[in-house]
């Protein structure tokens, strides 16, 4: 997991840190003077604000005692009791703890949307805090930090039962070697057949044998159009596996196999192996966060020293453009109904708060001259950074998130950020949200697991041309006409419903 130490990020603007969050963690900010009320201080002594938390962490368990964890408390008057959970066993703890009863104050689920967790909230174990956030306008940073597609897409059952943890909506794209397109003299390309065309013509050039032209990228689906609803007779929504959209990609993607253009061993190639197969030269088209742009040129001239690495934002084909915008929020912070009504205030109090810019930064780089210092730009941690400040620090609130977040590298000049920032801001008015990112079905979720092994593996055959097209297409029907899916079909469409309105 990257660490956010690594990270960099334009300069902030130039807010000061307001006097409540050095001496009091609880006054709620009135959205025109943004200074904190000290209606809600914990005691007269203002003492520190107690609460706990349980959280996920992807590397070790961090001290809470450190030098930027004492400090961000005492600086925000608060002692918080943090159960760092890895994430692996995160949601198997919570389920335990919602069955149990014994939860925390605050709960930072990394999947909000799980199940499990829409079940305890349907039976009223978390509270609704719809009522409490109302417009917003007692929460300021909450509202300007917190991007408005994360709040829209948060929502359940038109209300909110978590504070959504914000996060950059430009993230994932696609990378190409622009050394074997200029060696073939073609541009980048900027469709599904312009690709194909272009790793062709690459792969009849390579010599060696041994050049890859792409693994199988499950996100190009949605340039054959898998966002698209699609809806059976009964006015089920298809999930967009069982899309025709999805199942075009499969023929294109066959297409490609046939033309030997990519690896046989592509289904088998997971996990971190897709990008060391881009990074030591094997491929020549990549999807990846945009800001291993600058890594993968690097790693590449290694092995060849007039290698580029280019951004392609995203391609397009006959049913849309491959690639999608993140909902502006990745978990969200859930407060269990056991808490009384009066802490929770508290708690929306501190998670605006902690929302601020000055908090946000220092959430996400610790504090200058002990975590890192500037220089034209770029955030250069210190080893006790590196060591303090990881991608989950910020993971006990929800901070403000630089939109850059994922196209900035923290290994390249700023020029190159700043470059690469003008690539890709194109897709704002591009790509829209992975609708199938939002919408729920609890029969969905829980019927899926028995049949998607067998879908990858007829999905994986179709592909090598081990089954037909239409031997795949009959298997599709049979999924799309299984009466367990239907019911999940039915749950979509009305999920969809509620959060695109249609």
């Amino acid at each position: 997991m990257q660490r956010r130490g690594f990270r960099a990020i334009a300069p902030w603007l130039s807010v000061a840190l307001i006097s409540s969050v050095l001496s009091a963690c609880t006054g709620s900010q009135s959205a025109s003077d943004g200074k904190g009320s000290t209606d809600n201080a914990p005691t007269a002594s203002n003492k520190p604000f107690k609460y706990s938390t349980m959280v996920s962490t992807f590397a070790e368990v961090p001290d809470m005692k450190n030098q930027f964890w004492t400090r961000f408390q005492k600086e925000n008057n608060l002692e918080m009791d943090v159960q760092w959970i890895p994430d692996p066993e995160f949601q198997t703890k919570l389920n335990l703890a919602i069955a149990s009863g014994q939860l925390p104050d605050v709960v930072s689920a990394q999947n909000p949307n799980d199940v499990n967790t829409m079940n305890a909230v349907d039976k009223g174990v978390f509270w609704d805090l719809g009522p409490f956030l109302g417009d917003l306008s007692k929460y300021p940073n909450l509202k300007k930090n917190i991007p408005e597609a994360a709040w829209k897409y948060s929502k359940y059952k038109g209300t909110y039962y978590f504070i959504p943890r914000a996060r950059a909506q430009i993230n994932t794209g696609y990378l190409i070697r622009k050394d074997l397109l200029d060696e073939v003299g073609l541009p980048v390309p900027q469709t599904t057949d312009d690709l194909y065309n272009a790793l062709k013509q690459i792969k009849a050039k390579d010599t060696s044998g041994k050049l890859i032209g792409t693994l199988f990228f499950e996100n190009m689906a949605s340039a054959f159009g898998s966002f698209n609803p699609q809806y059976n007779a009964e006015g089920g929504l298809y999930r967009n596996v069982l899309t025709d959209g999805y199942t075009k990609m499969v023929e294109w993607y066959h297409k490609l196999y046939q033309e030997g253009l990519m690896t046989p061993e592509f289904s088998a190639v997971k996990g971190a192996e897709p990008d060391n197969f881009f990074a030591a030269g094997k491929t020549v088209f990549h999807t990846k966060n945009f800001w291993h742009q600058y890594r993968m040129e690097q790693e590449n001239k290694k092995l060849k020293p007039t290698a580029k690495v280019e951004i392609v934002p995203f391609i397009k084909g006959p049913g849309g453009a491959a690639a999608y915008l993140e909902p502006g929020y990745t978990g969200g912070l859930f407060i269990p109904k056991s808490v009384p009504e009066d802490k929770v205030k508290k708690l929306l109090d501190v998670f605006n708060l902690a929302a601020g810019d000055e908090n946000s930064k220092a959430l996400f780089y610790g504090y200058e001259g002990t975590h890192h210092k500037v220089e034209n730009g770029k955030y250069i941690m210190s080893d006790i950074g590196l060591k303090e400040i990881q991608s989950f620090t910020p993971d006990p609130f929800s901070i403000k998130r630089n939109e850059w977040d994922k196209v900035d590298s923290p290994l390249a000049p700023i020029e190159v950020d700043l470059a690469n920032r003008e690539k890709v801001k194109v897709l704002y008015n591009t790509l829209t949200v992975d609708p199938f990112k939002i919408i729920s079905s609890p029969t969905w979720t829980a019927e899926w697991p028995k049949y998607s092994d067998e879908f990858e593996k007829k999905r994986t055959e179709a592909i090598m041309g081990k089954i037909s097209m239409d031997d795949y297409k009959k298997f599709i029907d049979g999924l799309r006409n299984n009466a367990a899916l239907k019911k999940a079909f039915l749950e979509q469409a009305q999920s969809y419903k509620e959060y695109f309105g249609k």
